[in-house]
């Protein structure tokens, strides 16, 4: 049997044990339905056994038969003591108030051998079952305590556990930072690829005679124009407005990549002082927030639940767990106290928790923008560094082609 679950089996025994016996109790015959009656002794010997006489409750007449008084009974109850008249004695006894025998002497002794044998078995296996049962659950509880937390305490898990969970709060607050200054950088960039295309004429596209002749002069306007008739543009066939589709698509995309957000605190419209008061958030936090994202996404990556698990595996003795349990328990609770180690060392449970609060502080509430247009101009390098590390090509999208390379971003001069 295995040494690791033999406390577990020894339960099982003790309660199919019990449950056999409380099965055969259920088993053994029920007692008849009977009634008490007054006894007239009429004759009795010393061991008990009498010849009596009773009123029968359901036919309202006098019987007589033999019964087993008591012989323990008080001898005033007896022959002459009870009535020296009649040397009769009194007793109290039981008839059947059911069946077809309704009205005789019922004696407990008579059913003592229907249903004895089975409550016998039935008490036997009770008293088997409850202490087998009993040494299982003492052995089971003493394995439990034998088997502690594998290579790391249970604080030390807690403590990792809520370290990652720092970790994964401070990425998605940093996260939804991103996005905010992402929505609000994506018009800004639209409004400058749309200026640049309309800044260029159809002279670098297919059958640009046939464009101009349908007033279509600019890329912009034939972008326009593909969205008002999709599938064919005005004046070409459809195999000519493939051909110029596919080349408006190479124009759009390099002036995407081209098209430089410029950021002016001075004369900001509606969209640009958006976008300054979101990248305000990311400002403000500072580098250090900016060290905290990065140290938990590294978190993220290596301190996983799966690792956690494996080091708070129970640990077991070499007669209880395979080498490669071992093996693999240590190997993690190594790794485990490693990453805590350095993560105590950078203080970083506390970066985690500044850079929380420095995210949630959220945008300016004014709808001027006046604090970020004032911040901006004390510092626009720090603001372009943020737009520049938000809109990333694996963090934005453009308005006219699905990954675009880096932004160019550049201040406003004059």
């Amino acid at each position: 049997m295995d040494k690791v679950r033999w406390p577990r089996w020894v339960v099982v025994v003790g309660v199919a044990l019990i449950a056999l016996s409380a099965g055969m109790y259920a088993a053994t015959p029920d007692l008849p339905e009977i009634r008490q009656v007054e006894l007239t002794v009429l004759a009795e010997k010393p061991d008990g056994s009498c010849q009596v006489r009773w009123r029968d409750p359901y036919t309202d007449r006098d019987r007589e038969d033999a019964y087993q008084c008591d012989p323990d009974r008080d001898d005033i109850l007896k022959d002459s003591l009870h009535d020296p008249e009649s040397g009769e004695g009194w007793d109290s006894g039981w008839v059947l108030a059911e069946g077809a025998h309704k009205g005789e002497l019922y004696s407990f002794d008579q059913d003592k051998d229907v249903g004895g044998a089975l409550g016998d078995a039935s008490d036997i296996l009770l008293l088997l079952g409850l202490p087998v049962t009993l040494v299982g659950l003492i052995a089971g509880g003493l394995r439990a305590v034998e088997l502690r937390t594998g290579g790391v305490s249970r604080a030390t898990v807690r403590r990792a556990h809520q370290l990652r969970e720092s970790a994964a709060r401070v990425h998605e607050d940093h996260r939804r930072a991103v996005e905010a200054v992402v929505a609000a950088w994506a018009p800004v960039h639209t409004a400058e690829v749309r200026a640049t295309l309309d800044g260029l004429t159809v002279r670098g596209l297919p059958h640009a005679r046939a464009l101009r002749q349908q007033d279509l002069s600019t890329v912009n306007a034939v972008r326009d124009a593909a969205v008002r008739y999709p599938g064919r543009l005005p004046g070409l066939g459809r195999r000519a407005t493939e051909e110029v589709l596919a080349a408006l698509e190479h124009t759009t995309a390099e002036a995407c990549d081209r098209a430089a957000v410029r950021l002016d605190a001075e004369r900001p419209g509606q969209d640009t002082t958006a976008l300054l008061r979101a990248l305000r958030v990311l400002v403000a936090a500072g580098p250090e927030t900016y060290w905290a994202v990065e140290r938990a996404r590294a978190l993220g990556v290596h301190l996983t639940p799966e690792l956690i698990a494996a080091a708070a595996r129970p640990r077991r003795s070499g007669r209880w767990a395979s080498e490669r349990e071992q093996a693999e328990g240590h190997v993690a609770a190594r790794t485990l106290h490693r990453v805590l180690a350095q993560a105590g060392q950078e203080h970083l449970a506390r970066h985690l928790a500044q850079a929380s609060v420095e995210l949630l502080r959220g945008a300016d509430p004014d709808p001027e923008g006046l604090a970020a247009r004032a911040d901006f101009a004390q510092r626009p390098a720090a603001y372009y560094w943020a737009l520049e590390a938000a809109t990333r090509v694996s963090e934005r999208s453009c308005a006219h082609r699905t990954a675009p390379e880096e932004p160019r971003v550049e201040a406003a001069t004059g």
